[in-house]
């Protein structure tokens, strides 16, 4: 597998998406706190590490040929990545500012950046009939 294949597809592992969801959500408070020191090492430290562990060392195969990785491989783009990545920076900033509507519009921007596919798939149903 290529490494942009295994960049793709390391992102709907399961222990990969638990660590940036638990950690999004958990840096989203450091930052309400004004808890520099710890979001810092917190919002990259554990991501990073673990993408380099399953680049290094998974078997993303069959991750690959699942349904969810050809609906990833289909609709993740980067754009759709930078969207979710900025969903998750207004989180970060309307928490830092105490903004409780704003970061909840920021994870409504992320669960979009997800579900894109599905509302597009949606959308060409409605279309077509």
């Amino acid at each position: 597998m290529e490494l942009n294949e295994k960049l793709l597809y390391h992102q709907i592992h399961p222990l990969k998406f638990c660590i940036d969801f638990s950690t999004g959500l958990f840096t989203t408070y450091l930052a309400w706190n004004h808890n520099l020191f710890w979001f810092l090492i917190l919002f990259l430290t554990p991501s990073v590490l673990i993408t380099i562990l399953l680049i290094k060392f998974a078997d993303l195969e069959s991750l690959k040929n699942s349904d969810f990785g050809k609906y990833v491989k289909k609709y993740m783009s980067k754009t759709i990545e930078g969207i979710r990545l900025a969903g998750q920076f207004l989180m970060w900033t309307a928490a830092w500012l105490h903004l409780p509507v704003l970061i909840g519009i920021g994870f409504v921007v992320i669960i979009g950046g997800w579900l894109f596919g599905l509302l597009m798939e949606w959308k060409n149903k409605r279309t077509r009939l």
